[in-house]
């Protein structure tokens, strides 16, 4: 070889390698957040020029690989976020590695935000005619304490209330919104996970509970059976103007549960959690009290003592019943995708012990959902969701094997005795902790979508999913010598065991379409059906005699029986909507739903549900942008609505008759039955109609959101009872549309971004809702109801009472007719939240929660009193005045001077159960950057929270929100104090 040959050979080997460095690929990387440095999930990124978009992960950050010979000198990154305004950057690609940084501002007022549930055709915000609240749920549960979907919602959304079942672990909230719809059907709102009907079922033992086996008050609800690590965000539909696409059974709302999906084109990301928790009781059980006097002289507490001693006794305390429990969880999360798919799986495990022995609660969930994208104009989403949740309840309420009761309702006296201080001695403490109450849950969530868009101006939809659950529960008297549970049937052993099936399957189909009729009017026409098909089937069975306790099946009872109940339900319904927008900012909306549901029988026809609406981004207008109302109210939006839905009984036309054996004269029986109920062949759906209107601005430079609602809900054909002679030989009255009911108030939302400094951050939320509720008729009906009573110019089962008219001097005179005291739900509520933020790394969070105008029952502290009389107020001479004493204890007369029971005058014991509660404080720290590039990590957060840390009220019970039914405080633990530390770590 030549020396120029191989001169030659080397440039070229030299060369090569500069050339190929020279059109290497460039990657653009950064982490867009907010101005005090949270991460903006979900962020749309892009280089429009170079036709190059992704979005970012749960932390914010994002990659974008510019092709070799693709990059230019220059070009600009643009940033969109829902609820952010835009941001555009300048780039200069120049190969190997550029590092972009985006900080978004917030908006107040988010007309560009997306919201699926309850919509059709144009789906932002900006063109929504009803207020359809949606949640953050990702970002709540980043900060806040959260258990369960009801704490997510609790005193976060105006207009819905949370009633607090109990503190047991495991135990359920009932959910109610825009108050009580409805005297005889459910007013729980219907639940939707990712757009397919979910198992809904709140409560203990009746046709929609989901506790089988009864625990007086307490029971659990399916929603515990979620994971709400995996939910993305929540919305809510919050009655008929809104619901009309939902058709049936929606005027009590909606709320749609939307999990979390991957992210196409971000890449993949791990996250793990780990949380540990302490939970402590947040009451003091008060002591029983009783006097030395008399035959109580020969008690074993009274001896040694002067006649007349007071002496007290707190089983409660002195059994030490109330530990302190603990919650432990692990959470595993895989999220991100490609150009071609996108996946979400998650994995976790939850045990949690209660404060009492026999209350423990256990949750295992697991969740996938991926995205298929086989081409431009076609998405497959793919979802499946495995849970499982065991819980252990105690006897609660009014049940004398309970804790509560049985401590609070035992006798001083019988201290060293058998009872030793308990009611009836139920094997005092390990007794009533041998009962187990067990549900043993398996749910399967199976969900497949195909969305197609045939052309660029079609869409189309279709779900189909299921909600399977399979539920074992179990009661179990053990077989004892020492007469805990009362009877010898009991103490001998029994066992009742339960299987139970309960399917909901969804079909739902949605078609839009839309058509520039000029070039600034639109029609959106959008059409679908809907088909939920629905079963249960339960079989029970008792046995009772055991020869031990291992053996502690039906099968080795020596005494057996059983039951089962089936119930199966179909509903169709077919709807259509014409939207039409002018200048994009000015939107009109006609609607209308028919269903059909089987409750009312084989030859049941459709009903029709129509809504109308319309909403108007003014502040859009030219006259607005140059007036003075634009510079206070840069954005102003004005929204009104109204529509209809209808609600089917859950029996009534179909139940006439109920089986029953008959006995002949030669001792044998036969299978027979009974009348049960005439039934109704006319009964029609309960009706709701709704008009909601309001305005959405934002003022004072974008920092100050104001949101207010005015809404009028109406009941009417509403499903009663209505009193047939009893000579006719049914059981039960027959259904008949009789009833109205309204419901009206206002709800005011203020978000406020106090500070966005770079190391100092502040928002605040303020939010207020009143609520009027009243029977207007009960189409003829007498009232009824003594303490919570049902009658016209009455609210929903308000609090009735013979009041007390004047107190005399040894006697108190009370009037002869019930009327109102108060009512059952909060008449105003109210939350102030705020989010700080310091030096980027430190966030500071906490929750106020008021109720307001509201009654709630004293049942426990008038059972102690006038029942059993163990209660100090009753005991203690001097412990109340004598007024008060007086309107406690009596004696009463009416008006006549006729006497008047003590039971019957429970004024005193109907008290105000208005409270604030310090609902959540958290403190949260995320590790330093350069620690996370040591471990690998993309972000870490170590959050330590608390939830129910303080409440203030003048109620004298053991806790206003925590209540036995909807009403009253009745033996019912109180909802926990919880303490957490959680460790969040994303890879």
């Amino acid at each position: 070889m030549t020396l120029r040959r191989l001169l030659t050979s080397v440039a070229l080997g030299l060369a090569v390698p500069l050339a190929l460095s020279a059109q290497q690929a460039t990657v653009v990387t950064g982490t867009v957040r907010t101005r005090t440095s949270e991460p903006v999930r979900g962020a749309y990124v892009a280089i429009p020029e170079l036709n190059l978009a992704t979005v970012t992960n749960d932390v914010g950050t994002y990659r974008l690989v510019v092709p070799a010979g693709a990059a230019t000198a220059s070009a600009t990154l643009h940033v969109q976020s829902i609820g952010y305004r835009n941001v555009e950057v300048p780039l200069r690609l120049e190969g190997g590695s550029v590092q972009q940084d985006v900080t978004m501002t917030e908006q107040a007022v988010q007309l560009e935000q997306v919201v699926v549930t309850g919509t059709a055709g144009r789906q932002q915000v900006r063109a929504q005619a009803a207020k359809v609240e949606k949640l953050d749920a990702a970002r709540i549960t980043q900060v806040a304490p959260i258990v369960n979907v009801q704490n997510m919602l609790q005193a976060r959304v105006p207009g819905v209330t949370i009633y607090q079942g109990s503190g047991s672990s495991g135990t359920a909230a009932k959910i109610r919104i825009r108050g009580v719809s409805s005297i005889s059907l459910s007013n729980d709102p219907l639940i939707f996970i990712d757009g397919v009907r979910a198992d809904s079922r709140s409560g203990d033992t009746n046709t929609n509970g989901a506790q089988i086996y009864s625990v007086l008050g307490q029971g659990v609800s399916r929603l515990n059976d979620l994971n709400p690590d995996d939910i993305e965000s929540i919305e809510v539909v919050k009655g008929p103007a809104a619901a009309t696409l939902y058709g049936a059974d929606a005027s009590a709302g909606v709320v749609n549960i939307i999990t979390k999906r991957g992210r196409s084109g971000g890449g993949f990301s791990q996250n793990i959690a780990v949380e540990y928790g302490r939970l402590t009781t947040n009451f003091t059980p008060p002591a029983n009290y009783a006097v030395c006097s008399g035959s109580a002289m020969a008690h074993k507490i009274c001896q040694g003592k002067a006649e007349g001693t007071i002496v007290s006794d707190n089983p409660l305390e002195r059994y030490d019943v109330f530990n302190p429990g603990n919650t432990k969880q692990l959470s595993w999360q895989l999220r991100g995708g490609t150009e071609k798919y996108s996946m979400f799986v998650s994995a976790q495990t939850e045990r949690e012990q209660g404060t009492v022995p026999n209350n423990s609660f256990s949750r295992t969930a697991f969740r996938t959902n991926a995205d298929f994208f086989p081409a431009n104009n076609v998405r497959i989403e793919t979802g499946f969701g495995l849970m499982r949740t065991k819980t252990r309840l105690p006897n609660s309420d009014n049940s004398i094997y309970g804790f509560v009761a049985g401590g609070m309702l035992g006798n001083a006296l019988s201290v060293g005795e058998a009872a030793d201080g308990w009611y009836a001695g139920f094997g005092q403490k390990e007794g009533r902790a041998s009962l187990q109450n067990i549900d043993d849950a398996w749910r399967f969530e199976p969900r497949v979508a195909l969305n197609w868009t045939p052309t660029s101006r079609i869409t189309q939809r279709l779900i189909v999913g299921g909600d399977l659950t399979r539920t074992n529960a179990t009661v179990f008297y053990p077989k004892n010598d020492l007469a805990w549970f009362g009877s010898d049937q009991l103490n001998s052993g029994q066992i009742q065991q339960a299987r139970e099936n309960n399917d909901h399957w969804t079909i739902d189909y949605l078609g839009s379409g839309y058509l520039d009729l000029s070039p600034s009017v639109r029609a959106d026409l959008s059409v679908g059906l809907q088909t939920i098909i629905y079963d249960d089937d339960v079989i029970l069975t008792t046995g009772t005699g055991l020869v031990a306790n291992p053996a502690n099946s039906i099968g080795a009872a020596s005494q057996r029986s059983s039951d089962e109940r089936i119930a199966k339900n179909r509903s169709n319904g077919f709807f259509g909507q014409l939207q039409l927008s002018f200048w994009d900012r000015l939107y009109l909306k006609g609607a209308a739903r028919l269903d059909r549901n089987s409750a009312f029988g084989t030859e049941s026809k459709y009903f029709l549900s129509p809504s109308v609406g319309a909403s108007y981004v003014i502040s859009e207008e030219g006259f607005w942008k140059d007036g003075g109302l634009g510079r206070i109210f840069p954005t102003m939006r004005l929204r009104a609505s109204f529509g209809q839905t209808g609600r089917s009984p859950t029996d009534g036309a179909l139940a006439l008759f109920n089986p029953t054996p008959y006995a002949t004269l030669d001792g044998s029986t036969h299978p027979g039955v009974v009348p049960y109920d005439p039934g109704n062949s006319k009964l029609k759906p309960e009706r709701g109609s709704e008009l909601e209107a309001g305005f959405e601005a934002a003022a004072l430079n974008d920092r100050l959101g104001i949101d207010l609602t005015y809404f009028d809900k109406t009941t009417t054909d509403a499903i009663l009872r209505r009193p047939i002679s009893p000579s006719l030989g049914f059981s039960q009255n027959p259904y008949v549309n009789i009833g109205k009911i309204v419901n009206r108030g206002l709800e005011l939302a203020l978000t406020g971004r106090i500070l966005t400094l770079e190391n100092v951050g502040l928002e605040s939320r303020l939010s207020i809702n009143t609520l009027h509720n009243e029977v207007v008729s009960l189409g003829g009906i007498a009232p009824y109801g003594t303490l919570n009573r049902v009658a016209e110019g009455m609210p929903v089962n308000g609090f009735a009472a013979y009041r007390i008219l004047e107190l005399r001097d040894t006697i108190a005179v009370v009037d002869t007719a019930l009327t109102l005291v108060g009512n059952v739900v909060p008449g105003i509520e109210g939350t102030f939240g705020t989010t700080l933020n310091l030096f980027k790394r430190i966030t500071l969070y906490g929750q106020l929660d008021y109720h307001g105008d509201v009654k709630r029952y004293n049942g426990s502290g008038q059972f102690r009193e006038r029942q059993f009389r163990n209660d100090a107020n009753f005991v203690i001479p001097d412990k109340l005045s004598k007024e008060e004493r007086l309107r406690r204890f009596g004696p009463f007369i009416d008006l006549n001077g006729n006497p008047v029971a003590f039971g019957s005058v429970n004024e005193a014991y109907i008290e105000d159960g208005s409270f604030l509660k310090l609902r959540e404080v958290s403190l949260s720290y995320r590790l330093p950057t350069s620690l996370l590039g040591r471990l690998s990590m993309q972000d870490a957060t170590l959050t330590v929270s608390a939830r129910n840390l303080a409440t203030w009220t003048k109620f004298t019970g053991l806790d206003p929100e925590t209540v036995y039914g909807e009403n009253q405080e009745f033996f019912t633990i109180p909802a926990e104090r919880r303490i957490l530390v959680r460790l969040n770590v994303r890879y």
